[in-house]
């Protein structure tokens, strides 16, 4: 029986969970944030947890193989601080440098359109976005974006479809 279900849980397709952004900046560290708390629940093997700070397309050997990938970062979509939102990389517009999606994000989708380009395999991406308060020198996010971290992660969790 032991060996049947670790049989199981090798044949689970794996999830990478992103979290992207610069933890200098307050608000632009949320998706940091989101995943170092995320850590400290029981999540199934086949789920990974990947702080990606602001590396970008150096991160796509992590994503690979990955069935499902699901990034959190701040989007600046001129909404109420601590807004959530849900979408793909086929809703952003790809790219200009003046883009709202913060230039990590850009530069890993980037990477992504390319491999489905080329024929290669890409993972379901969603990209859960967080309207930022401030984006300033600083190590904590704002009383805004703190409060709705619970939330984020219940999000991040239907996405996985555990909750």
């Amino acid at each position: 029986m032991g060996e049947e279900k670790q049989s199981k849980r090798n044949s689970q397709k794996k999830i990478v969970i992103l979290g992207a952004g610069n933890l200098l900046l307050k608000d632009e560290g949320i998706g940091v944030h989101v995943v170092q708390r995320m850590e400290q629940l029981d999540l199934p093997e086949n789920v990974e947890l990947v702080d990606g700070g602001t590396a970008g397309i150096n991160l796509y050997h992590l994503i690979e193989g990955a069935s499902k990938l699901i990034i959190i970062d701040c989007v600046d979509a001129e909404d109420e601080p601590g807004a959530i939102f849900r979408f793909q990389p086929d809703d952003v517009d790809m790219p200009t440098r003046d883009a709202t999606v913060s230039f990590h994000d850009i530069t890993l989708l980037e990477a992504l359109e390319f491999a489905k380009q080329e024929g290669g395999e890409v993972p379901e991406t969603i990209i859960i976005g967080v309207q930022p308060k401030e984006i300033e020198w600083g190590l904590e996010l704002t009383p805004e974006l703190e409060k709705i971290v619970p939330e984020i992660i219940e999000v991040v969790l239907k996405e996985l479809k555990l909750k």
